[in-house]
């Protein structure tokens, strides 16, 4: 090859991974109004971190679910984690909760995987319950349509998507949102 073409290449893989990275992985805090329809948390059956088993009785527990998916090439998911962690201890009595869900390469974690999580968790001081992919969430069309990293979807009582936002956030902006959420889970219960 030589080395006209060679530029070219590297000018071209440069450029995608600048877009992807843009678009893939955004700190923008901006909404996502395309609420889907889908029935995946209602019907959920998957593991922790640890392999424990989880279904979506999580989301009975407290009024509100935030479920903050996220993945560990993500500097601005990593960086919410302490701010999640924090909100989640702070709103746990208000009938607030804060799950993280990873995806990463595909259903539950590698050994390799689960090393980098649980470093990152382990410096965040992060306590919140991490949950991963099963094989059915990875075939619902709301995780194959993610624009973002991180996502992070309000879930009420009964499992309904009630909000959703594409980025993230610092700790105001997150604790503003929750309260406005929480206000309109309030309204229909």
């Amino acid at each position: 090859m030589n080395k006209s073409k060679l530029k070219k290449s590297v000018t071209l893989l440069l450029s995608a991974i600048t877009i992807f990275l843009i678009v893939g992985c955004t700190n923008s805090g901006n909404n996502d109004q395309n609420i889907s329809s889908s029935n995946i948390f209602k019907e959920m059956q998957t593991t922790d971190i640890n392999g424990n088993t989880v279904d979506s009785s999580i989301f009975s527990e407290k009024k509100l679910t935030l479920v903050n998916v996220w993945n560990t090439g993500c500097t601005p998911c990593i960086d919410e984690i302490p701010v999640l962690d924090k909100l989640n201890k702070e709103y746990e009595k208000k009938g607030v909760s804060i799950k993280g869900l990873l995806l990463e390469s595909g259903v539950g974690l590698t050994e390799q995987e689960k090393s980098v999580v649980e470093e990152i968790l382990s410096k965040s001081k992060s306590s919140y319950q991490q949950i991963t992919m099963s094989k059915k969430m990875l075939e619902d069309d709301i995780f194959k349509n993610i624009a973002a990293f991180p996502t992070t979807f309000f879930i009420d009582k009964d499992g309904n998507i009630v909000d959703q936002i594409d980025g993230s956030s610092d700790y105001e902006g997150w604790k503003s949102r929750i309260e406005d959420v929480l206000k309109k889970v309030d309204i229909n219960e």
